[in-house]
């Protein structure tokens, strides 16, 4: 059987974002919890360390929900509301 290179190359990425045994650290770490350690899983297992830095570079690139959040927010109707600004935000 022959892959394409390009599936090579996609379950090595795969692979290298979710290290193999991520599962049973993340499993594990729950027991941690409950036996009482208060470290963060990510800080005690290589792989969800790799997960976790993952999830924070996603987070640092997107920036699309920015606008909605705000707009959404409590923060953003006291000040409409307090400097008395006339502005119509749609939701």
């Amino acid at each position: 059987m022959e892959w394409p290179i390009s599936e090579v190359k996609g379950w090595f990425e795969y692979f290298k974002r979710r290290p193999i045994g991520w599962r049973d650290d993340h499993r594990f770490s729950y027991l941690l919890a409950a036996w009482g350690v208060k470290e963060k899983p990510h800080k005690l297992f290589a792989s969800l360390h790799t997960i976790e830095r993952e999830r924070q570079l996603r987070e640092e690139r997107d920036h699309s929900s920015d606008a909605s959040k705000l707009v959404g927010s409590g923060f953003l109707h006291k000040m409409i509301k307090d400097t008395g600004w006339d502005v119509n935000v749609k939701e």
